[in-house]
């Protein structure tokens, strides 16, 4: 985990609360990488929520998996959100494009060392999970054009 000087380090300026959202991205994503990241879904440790406007069976395979994945960004009328909280701090997805994981959170959430804990140990499930390279950034519509406050490059990368 690296943050933008350095070692990763816990920053209140990186969460002040201004009334936006942060943005925790992978780039480049296939359904491949987004089956891994719901395939590898700790639900026994953390709270997880899931929400589709088609069924979502089949969650428990990677055949079914990557069946819900392909509808909900290749049928127009389907969408889904997915919650993650994490010692206290959510994590929302609403599957926007397959080329980019994005996480969203409240920065309000960050209060403390182990508020950010929580935060790092998402970003390193999740770069762990699909083998690539995950930035927290400002909340944005073009993630490659601003700077990342923190990073993290997992050990494989794909």
């Amino acid at each position: 985990m690296r943050g933008t000087g350095g070692r990763v380090q816990y920053r209140t300026s990186d969460f002040v609360v201004d009334g936006a959202l942060r943005d925790i991205c992978v780039l480049d994503t296939d359904v491949e990488d987004w089956r891994n990241v719901v395939s590898a879904l700790p639900f026994d440790a953390w709270e997880v929520s899931f929400e589709s406007t088609i069924e979502a069976a089949g969650l428990g395979s990677a055949d079914g998996v990557t069946r819900l994945l392909e509808t909900i960004f290749f049928d127009d009328d389907a969408s889904a959100r997915m919650a993650i909280g994490v010692g206290g701090v959510w994590f929302f997805c609403y599957f926007f494009e397959l080329e980019e994981m994005e996480f969203t959170f409240d920065p309000e959430d960050i209060v403390d060392e182990a508020a950010f804990g929580s935060l790092t140990a998402f970003m390193e499930w999740l770069g762990e999970a699909c083998g690539k390279r995950v930035v927290m950034t400002m909340e944005s519509t073009d993630h490659r054009s601003i700077p990342a406050l923190l990073e993290y490059l997992p050990a494989r990368q794909g």
